[in-house]
């Protein structure tokens, strides 16, 4: 019998549900430490893996109490090479780690109940270097490299998709979604930007959509914002085709500035009734976006907050 196959965003124009900040949840809810910042890491430890379950079910219930689709997302951020090596892993035992990340997020799906049409396995993959610093040293055929190690894992795992989030290079999107393509599975690529309206790397998000499809022959399936605040990101969304690529919107709960928010030593929750108003009024203006989760600061609550608003409005 054949597996049923989801629905993927830009397969259809319903909305979807994907997770919040996964790090700050972990860290500031639950008084975790997490070494290189890499949550996959966890799973090896009983307490934290039982944490990690209550946070992706949480989400699954609530997907399908809403009656929405939901993807699976976010573990498996900084579990490529560099950052597994700096732990000690193994390329196998890296690999390991990846397939068990997606055996966590079916158990959750299959104990939520959510269908097999509702449930997206998506790898999930981080910037080769820090997000909040520019990797001039990429070029688009190093990323390719670099991240096709990561994507094959993902492939051989069964992802649905790959979502590239937090990325501030053209150079290395590029190469993401080329190796994205090169195996077979559509990409998603997420950009973070900064209180300019620009990516680190000096691209304007305009810019960095249309230089990306140039040189993939409009690869990505779709494009996101994450790690930025609405009243960041939201002056650089124009009513021009290329702001149609964007499907999806992962924001930040807090509107400080990036630096800030790695140095508070706290966790900024901000206002979920008032986010969740601010992605509203956002798909009001564009209304092909259809993917939604939170960012740095939010969980669950943000994220059936904004379900529930978005339903309502549609």
């Amino acid at each position: 019998m054949t597996k049923p196959t989801p629905r993927l965003p830009h397969q259809t124009d319903d909305i979807f549900l994907t997770d919040g900040g996964t790090e700050t949840w972990l860290m500031y809810k639950r008084g975790f430490e997490i070494p290189e910042f890499s949550a996959f890491h966890l799973l090896n430890d009983q307490r934290s893996a039982v944490a990690l379950r209550e946070y992706y079910l949480a989400f699954a219930n609530i997907a399908v109490k809403l009656g929405t689709p939901f993807i699976f997302d976010s573990l498996t951020y900084r579990a490529s090479r560099d950052w597994g090596a700096l732990l000690g892993y193994s390329a196998n035992a890296l690999a390991e780690m990846n397939h068990k990340c997606f055996e966590l997020y079916r158990e959750c799906a299959a104990e939520a109940g959510l269908t097999a049409e509702n449930t997206v396995i998506s790898g999930c993959i981080g910037p080769k270097g820090d997000a909040y610093r520019t990797n001039q040293n990429l070029t688009p055929e190093s990323a390719e490299a670099y991240h096709s190690e990561q994507i094959e894992t993902f492939k051989a795992a069964g992802a649905d998709i790959v979502t590239a989030l937090t990325l501030n290079t053209t150079d290395e999107a590029i190469g993401i979604a080329k190796a994205s393509t090169q195996a077979g599975i559509p990409s998603v690529i997420s950009f973070t930007i900064e209180k300019d309206c620009r990516l680190r790397s000096g691209e304007t998000l305009k810019q960095a959509i249309e230089m990306v499809d140039a040189a993939t022959s409009n690869a990505p399936a779709y494009y996101m914002i994450n790690c930025s605040h609405p009243v960041d990101f939201g002056p650089a969304l124009g009513n021009e085709p290329w702001a149609n690529r964007i499907r999806g919107l992962r924001a930040n709960a807090s509107s400080l500035d990036h630096g800030t928010l790695c140095q508070l030593g706290h966790l900024e929750e901000g206002n979920p009734d008032e986010l969740a108003n601010q992605y509203v009024d956002i798909r009001a203006a564009h209304p092909t976006m259809n993917v939604f989760g939170g960012c740095c600061g939010t969980d669950y609550i943000h994220v059936e907050k904004i379900g529930r608003a978005l339903l309502a409005a549609a």
